[in-house]
């Protein structure tokens, strides 16, 4: 069952103010879940645009088209946009949704009334003139048509500048610790000295602090593989990495660590691990992450992790390693590393 959101989403459409797709026209869809109750001729129509690994995956599970990212220059008949909750993110997504959309073309955005919604549509109405409203289920939908004449410059400037962190970073809106190094990583970073050895992996790598901070030390290990599963950060990563490897060999893993398994064998995995799945803390998400690379850590492998002071993660750590211990404690946060 899809989200109350994504139900008024596609309200417009059930209501016969705006048709449904026909077998010949394609719709791009931005942040829309999975949703088994949409008949085949919607499965058909929409290619939907999803960079989390998870969602992506129950979207591909259910039958639906689903990208990481639009690539080319071809354009849609149509487009839809579920708000999610990073205000730039979803700018982004709309000015994609203008530049995708054919002239004409109907473009459709829906998000719940806490999430900001009545903001985003004032300030979509002073781009392009609105149509209608409806509004249900604690959240609004608006429609617009796609402007004919609107210029390639008008659409770039309403995308988020991405905002360069510590002179060497690339982030962007909608990642983990956009525009600022994260506190914890930054505590954790301080202890890699003289713990890193051989085949390095960072779980949840964000757009690539830890794995930056592993390279000021080349000579103590042999590769660094990244997993993520945001794919616009795991991109991020990629190009803020490119000029400091030198010969240490990168990969990048566009990776779902709670579902996905991991092939590679580790000596030492870095982590600060995930601890919110939408709005609510769930410290589920930390635990398979510990019980992945414990998983995959060789016998005398090395985890080193940090965490927010208050989540009980020594009691997943105790049963799957050798030894535990609390490298350091401060700004609400602990540093812990685990052998194997």
């Amino acid at each position: 069952m899809a989200s109350a959101a994504q139900q008024t989403l596609f309200l417009p459409f059930e209501n016969g103010i705006l048709p449904p797709p026909s077998d010949a026209e394609s719709f791009v869809a931005f942040g829309i879940e999975a949703n088994t109750a949409l008949d085949e001729a919607w499965k058909k129509a929409l290619t939907i645009v999803q960079p989390f690994r998870p969602d992506y995956h129950k979207l591909e599970r259910a039958g639906f088209h689903v990208v990481p990212r639009v690539e080319g220059n071809g354009r849609f008949d149509a487009g839809m946009l579920l708000l999610g909750k990073h205000r730039g993110r979803n700018e982004q997504w709309f000015a994609d949704s203008l530049q995708r959309v054919a002239p004409d073309g109907a473009i459709v955005v829906c998000g719940e009334k806490k999430l900001g919604i009545d903001s985003f549509r004032k300030w979509a109405g002073k781009i392009v003139e609105l149509e209608d409203r409806l509004s249900k289920n604690h959240a609004v939908v608006f429609w617009m048509k796609r402007p004919a004449e609107l210029s390639d410059e008008t659409i770039s400037a309403l995308r988020p500048a991405a905002k360069r962190v510590d002179g060497r970073f690339d982030t962007a809106p909608g990642m983990f610790s956009h525009g600022e190094i994260d506190k914890g990583s930054a505590l954790l970073a301080h202890h890699l000295e003289g713990r890193l050895s051989g085949a390095v992996a960072d779980f949840g790598a964000g757009w690539g602090y830890l794995s930056a901070e592993c390279l000021k030390y080349p000579e103590k290990f042999s590769k660094i593989d990244l997993y993520e599963a945001d794919f616009e950060a795991l991109e991020a990563a990629r190009g803020n990495l490119s000029g400091l490897a030198g010969d240490i060999p990168l990969s990048f893993h566009w990776h779902d660590l709670v579902s996905e398994p991991v092939a590679e064998i580790y000596d030492t995995v870095v982590m600060n691990p995930p601890f919110h799945e939408g709005r609510a803390a769930d410290v589920s998400l930390g635990q398979a992450f510990i019980a992945a690379a414990a998983r995959r850590l060789k016998p005398g492998g090395r985890l080193l992790l940090v965490a927010n002071r208050q989540l009980p993660y020594e009691a997943t750590l105790k049963p799957l390693f050798r030894l535990v211990e609390i490298l350091e404690e401060g700004q609400g946060f602990k540093v812990i590393e685990a052998r194997r």
